[in-house]
């Protein structure tokens, strides 16, 4: 992958588009996979107890709307069954606790429905139309660009540190660099394989390929092919100074960053035999890494000793995609279920709120409003992307695309990135949030 580093930029990235006000500020730079201590959210959020790797024992006295965070808020770049299946659960473990709402509800039905019509482009109605005409039923967020080159579904979407250029992937075998002041995109690079995940870290850019990593700088312009991978590339993430990456062959291969300009991450070892079938999901909460799979279970992780400390199972189907929030985990899978799990009396993380939607649910992603309230994105089979707020999982509004949305990648001062299994890519600007 040969790309000439981008420049810096200095003032707000607005996609081609006018707007009234300076929407991506400066960044200040951070050395790659340096442990930043707690954060409240970011694509790798972590706990924010002040053991810092354990999830929140289930007390019910949880209730309040906002999580006690001890750390600060920082930037980035996703159900149980029926106790008769599963056995009884703890007596410790409530179904309900203080705020996360109910079991068995979904967000609630907005009173707006997009036209399918308007978004197949040939309503005949018009103003006449009783449904509505816009990708967004939220009071404040517009989309600001609609990104167009892409055939196939969009695996992974990056904003790296200090650049003004946006990275996308897709399984079309193409990496796309857009510019982010026009919205052009200025290159692309025919990758030869399939694209199975795209993320990144301060300026590294990460490539998921069949049997590789590639990995790029945008400030040096270093570009390297990482090995030690058997399998497609489908998931990676980065924590405690290692980057993980997840196989189609259920294996998780490790690097660890290092100080050598020359070699910048070496090789550990490959985490096997754990999981069945395909790694899909990673998220990184204090010293723990989760992992979900096809095979229907979430893989705990200790990141100090890189072994399994417990295995997860109360999802009926893949899951889809992992998300921290406060001292939560929370977990969305294709059985149609978004789960939360706290810690119990024993150590071990139970399912304590259980929501059951429609459809299955297929990407979660976590951002605070103007006011530091949490709200969580959650992506539908049927290109509905529900915004909710936590814990009460109350609907603030929808976003809508023509398909469903695989890829949610929060970026800096209110920017909002989605890509669908169609290959197509939108911009979106949420005012007056905090990422």
């Amino acid at each position: 992958m040969s790309y000439k580093a981008p420049r810096k930029y200095s003032k707000g990235r607005n996609f081609g588009v006018e707007r009234q006000q300076d929407f991506a500020a400066d960044i200040v730079p951070r050395r790659p996979y340096e442990n930043r201590g707690p954060n409240k959210w970011s694509r790798n959020l972590v706990w924010t107890s002040s053991d810092g790797n354990m999830a929140r024992k289930n007390d019910t006295s949880y209730g309040s709307t906002k999580p006690q965070v001890s750390g600060t808020a920082a930037s980035v770049s996703e159900q149980q069954r029926k106790n008769a299946a599963y056995g009884q659960r703890s007596s410790s473990v409530s179904d309900t606790i203080g705020g996360w709402g109910s079991n068995d509800k979904g967000c609630p039905k907005s009173k707006e429905c997009v036209c399918k019509f308007w978004k197949a482009g040939n309503c005949k109605k018009g103003d006449q139309c009783s449904f509505l005409h816009s990708w967004t039923c939220l009071p404040g967020l517009a989309m600001v660009a609609a990104l167009e080159g892409h055939k196939k579904d969009i695996k992974g979407i990056a904003l790296p540190q200090g650049s003004d250029k946006l990275f996308s992937a897709s399984s079309d075998g193409t990496l796309r660099i857009w510019d982010c002041h026009t919205g052009q995109c200025v290159h692309t690079i025919n990758l030869q394989a399939e694209a199975g995940s795209l993320i990144c870290e301060g300026p590294w850019v990460f490539l998921g390929l069949p049997n590789a990593v590639k990995a790029f700088n945008v400030q040096t312009s270093k570009d390297l092919h990482l090995n030690g991978v058997v399998g497609q590339v489908l998931a990676m993430t980065v924590g405690n100074g290692m980057l993980f990456a997840g196989t189609s062959s259920g294996s998780i291969s490790v690097w660890k960053a290092t100080d050598t300009e020359s070699d910048p991450f070496t090789y550990l070892t490959s985490l096997e035999g754990h999981h069945s079938g395909e790694v899909t999901c990673f998220i990184v909460g204090g010293q723990r890494l989760y992992s979900g799979s096809v095979d229907k279970t979430i893989k705990v992780w200790d990141l100090n000793t890189l072994a399994c400390t417990m295995t997860l199972r109360q999802h009926t189907d893949a899951v889809t995609s992992l998300l921290c929030w406060d001292q939560y985990l929370i977990s969305s899978s294709l059985d149609g279920t978004i789960k939360v799990w706290a810690c119990s009396e024993n150590g071990s993380l139970k399912v304590t709120n259980t929501r059951r939607q429609e459809q299955s649910v297929h990407a979660l992603c976590g951002m605070s409003d103007a006011e530091g309230k949490p709200i969580m994105f959650c992506s539908y089979q049927n290109g509905t992307v529900s915004i909710c707020d936590l814990p009460s999982f109350e609907e603030r509004g929808k976003m809508f695309s023509t398909n469903t949305v695989g890829a949610i990648t929060i970026g800096p001062e209110g920017l909002l990135f989605t890509g669908d299994k169609s290959g197509k890519l939108r911009v979106w600007n949420l005012a007056g949030t905090k990422v």
